[in-house]
């Protein structure tokens, strides 16, 4: 098969007349369907799994003191004004920032913008109906939730006006299902609502781009561009640039592989000035005004500029990290997607055949560029969406597993219009024999977290009921994977990637809701205070050395001190009636009869990767 005729088959991303599901999948019983499959996969454990180190944690104590500095009676609340130390450090009140400055006990967390933290403190007000006292971590996971079903939705409508209707649901239904969007819908962070913002603002780009010849007035030529510029705005208040980074070098990627400009005033670029300036311009001047311009200045450099030219908090990646990754972060979606961003590259921009020699390739390249032929309207968005934000995300110095989340979407929508296409036997043999080594890959990533890693972590603690549910569903899972591998062939590809979401759903439920929780090894920090509680100490002041984990401040509504070694003695002194939380043998070495170990607690901490030995040391009344 030739080249020409090969791209002449790989273009069925066009509507199926007469297929049947099509009108199902973008009508109102497709959006039901499609949140009904998030909440299979997002509701399991959100209640049962404690707080995880160290970002939830961090995200979530910020949130509830946020809460605090408006719910809490007035003479409750410690606003004690912000003073610098002479290390430098500002440090204030727990209640001090108020709505402004998210704080962590007495110190300012501005490494990320107010929304998340605004967002997370309204759904515990509403949850805990006003008093913090009755909070608890899912509150504070239920703007992840919903970020995380708004984001599958706006996939869905985006791709409804890209690929065929049954693709673009099925790219909703990927992103809903995929690990990295499950896990992260379970912690109160700031990602999904990072995604949620970023595919919304893309959503809105995307009309603006596939109709930018038609002649619109009124409402219809405004709505688009003022979304646009509201998702950027909530973007920068979730994230700070990543939102407008991924949308501007889309555009612009839209642009060099076109060479069509103009399109770029529908956007409405002065309104966006405006709508920009009205959203973050308040908190901005507000927070420069209570920390000072330099300190956010400074943190602002570190965060963006710090974290490209040097990897922060030793998270290091060699170029390639993110794609090796996405094999299993986007998994069951990942079945097709290298051989789909290969369709949509060929499919978006096609060079004149070049018979040279790749050397005399290269020379000729800006004339081959500026020869290009370009393809559709879909292609071409897709790959601007995904190739520049990636190809940034792979050359800074710090690399999270999370950092190229907000391309997802494209993906997942490359990767089900793929699927679709082989389905129908619109991809040719040849693509299709390469794809046995890859399927084969795709099947025992799919066995690695389906099954061993559940049977693996039911192994840490979590007793019979726990070993017996991973043993059920990872069984199920492998069963389904092993037929999604076996019977992959034209007719049955859109059967085997449906079986993948179904491992992906029984996953969820065995690993969240069973598995995970019980694993009692894994919770450090929920052993520690159940230790206290029975010991009658509940209410006792707390002081933590060496075990500086943020779920404990959490844990303890922020009572936990972080002490050194060296203030253990004056720190009993203070607190005759306290709880120190120390490694063990510190007991022994304190030589005191006064103080006795109330319980030895041993773990692994994931966060610190490294096993943990603690004692608590107090009094017992």
């Amino acid at each position: 098969m030739s080249g020409g005729e090969r791209q002449d088959r790989w273009s069925g991303l066009g509507p199926l007349r007469g297929a049947a599901g099509e009108r199902w999948s973008r009508g109102v019983q497709g959006g039901v369907v499609l949140v009904m499959l998030c909440l299979a996969v997002y509701l399991p454990g959100l209640w049962s799994i404690p707080t995880i180190d160290r970002d939830e944690a961090r995200f979530a104590q910020a949130s509830r003191q946020m809460f605090e500095s408006l719910a809490l009676p007035e003479g409750e609340r410690d606003t004690a004004a912000f003073e610098r130390t002479e290390s430098g450090h500002l440090l204030g009140g727990a209640h001090a920032g108020g709505l402004v400055v998210p704080m962590v006990q007495d110190r300012p967390r501005l490494k990320k913008p107010p929304l998340i933290y605004w967002v997370q403190g309204a759904s515990a007000f509403v949850l805990s109906g006003g008093d913090p006292a009755r909070d608890a971590i899912w509150m504070y996971r239920i703007p992840s939730v919903l970020g995380a079903i708004v984001a599958c939705l706006a996939t869905w409508r985006l791709g409804l006006l890209l690929v065929d209707a049954r693709a673009a649901w099925l790219g909703g239904a990927l992103l809903a299902v995929c690990p990295m969007v499950v896990w992260d819908a379970h912690q109160a962070r700031a990602d999904q609502l990072l995604l949620a913002c970023t595919t919304l603002a893309m959503w809105a780009l995307t009309q603006i781009w596939v109709r930018r010849e038609r002649e619109k007035s009124g409402w219809r030529a405004w709505a688009p561009a003022v979304g646009l510029w509201v998702a950027l705005g909530a973007g920068v208040l979730t994230k700070g640039p990543i939102t407008p980074m991924v949308v501007g070098l889309s555009a612009l990627g839209v642009c060099a592989l076109t060479g069509q400009w103009k399109w770029l005033l529908r956007t409405k670029p002065v309104v966006g000035a405006v709508v920009l300036g009205v959203m973050v311009t308040p908190w901005v001047m507000l927070v420069g005004d209570t920390v000072g311009w330099e300190l956010l200045r400074a943190i602002a450099v570190d965060e963006t500029v710090g974290r490209s030219g040097s990897a922060k908090e030793g998270h290091w990646g060699p170029p390639g990290y993110h794609v090796v990754l996405s094999a299993v972060l986007l998994w069951p979606g990942s079945m097709l997607t290298l051989v789909a961003f290969v369709r949509t590259w060929r499919l978006a921009v096609r060079l004149p055949d070049n018979e040279d020699g790749w050397v005399a390739g290269l020379r000729r390249l800006p004339s081959r560029w500026r020869a290009r032929v370009v393809g559709r309207d879909a292609e071409v968005l897709l790959l601007a969406w995904v190739v520049p934000s990636w190809a940034v995300f792979e050359l800074i110095s710090t690399k999270l597993p999370h950092y190229t989340l907000p391309l997802y979407p494209a993906l997942t929508i490359m990767s089900a219009a793929a699927v679709i296409d082989a389905a129908r036997g619109a991809m040719d043999s040849d693509s299709f024999a390469r794809l046995r080594l890859g399927l084969r890959v795709w099947g025992l990533i799919g066995i690695a977290l389906c099954v061993v890693l559940p049977v693996g972590v039911s192994l840490l603690g979590g007793g019979w009921v726990s070993i017996a549910s991973a043993a059920v569903g990872g069984g199920a899972c492998a069963v389904l994977i092993w037929k999604s591998v076996g019977s992959f062939d034209h007719r049955y590809v859109l059967k085997a990637q449906a079986m993948g979401v179904l491992a992906s759903v029984i996953f969820a439920w065995t690993f969240l809701q069973v598995v995970l929780p019980r694993a009692r090894t894994l919770w450090v920090t929920e052993r520690l205070i159940g230790a206290i509680e029975d010991a009658g100490l509940a209410d006792a002041p707390i002081a933590n050395v060496g075990y500086h984990e943020d779920s404990l401040i959490f844990a303890t509504r922020a009572r936990a001190q972080r002490i050194e070694a060296g203030q253990i003695p004056n720190w009993l002194r203070r607190n005759p009636g306290g709880v120190l939380i120390a490694p063990e043998g510190t007991g022994a070495d304190l030589g005191s009869s006064r103080w006795d170990v109330l319980e030895t607690v041993s773990g692994f901490n994931y966060a610190g990767g490294r096993t943990e030995s603690l004692e608590i040391l107090g009094r017992e009344r």
